[in-house]
């Protein structure tokens, strides 16, 4: 797949400088930086996913017919 994007001079520049410094082509090294923001997040999504399971789980005690009625409030 091929992407093309508009940017600003300078972070072109930047981009060129720093893929050179790591002997890098700007596209391997935009490829990289891709791969390692989504990698990032992903985990981040799986730690969130994890806290909500927990939280469920704390939560679940109050889900009885005498704590209802602050449901509704």
């Amino acid at each position: 797949m091929t992407l093309t994007i508009e940017i600003e001079d300078i972070k072109q520049k930047s981009l060129e400088n720093i893929a050179a410094q790591n002997g890098k082509k700007v596209s391997e090294f935009v490829v990289e930086i891709l791969d390692d923001y989504l990698h990032q997040k992903n985990a981040e999504s799986q730690e969130i996913s994890g806290l909500m399971k927990l939280s469920e789980i704390s939560f679940s005690e109050w889900d009885n017919e005498e704590d209802a009625v602050y449901d509704k409030l």
